[in-house]
């Protein structure tokens, strides 16, 4: 990492789209494994927020950035809660 950070305002659509790709798809493993582990709640959910993550990336102007960095909150904090899930071994409900 090269030390720079960027807030979604000033990332140019390209890091945009990327950033959100990165997180859907790390949301799209975490669904195959919740999957595997028998939570299907939780591979449902990984699954719908990565989904909404790529739709949202497709065509994201300056006037979707707030739903963007919505989406994107609630995706790394999903995938945080699902981490500690496994570290835990307790369901994600």
């Amino acid at each position: 990492m090269n030390g720079i950070t960027k807030s979604l305002d000033e990332m140019n659509l390209q890091e945009r789209a990327a950033l959100m790709a990165a997180v859907a798809d790390v949301l799209q493993a975490a669904a195959e494994e919740a999957e595997e582990d028998g939570d299907t709640l939780a591979a449902t959910n990984s699954l719908f927020l990565a989904c909404n993550l790529r739709g949202c990336s497709s065509d994201l102007g300056p006037n979707d950035l707030k739903a963007a960095e919505l989406l994107l909150e609630q995706g790394i904090t999903f995938i945080h809660l699902l981490n500690g899930r496994r570290k835990s071994g307790t369901s994600l409900h």
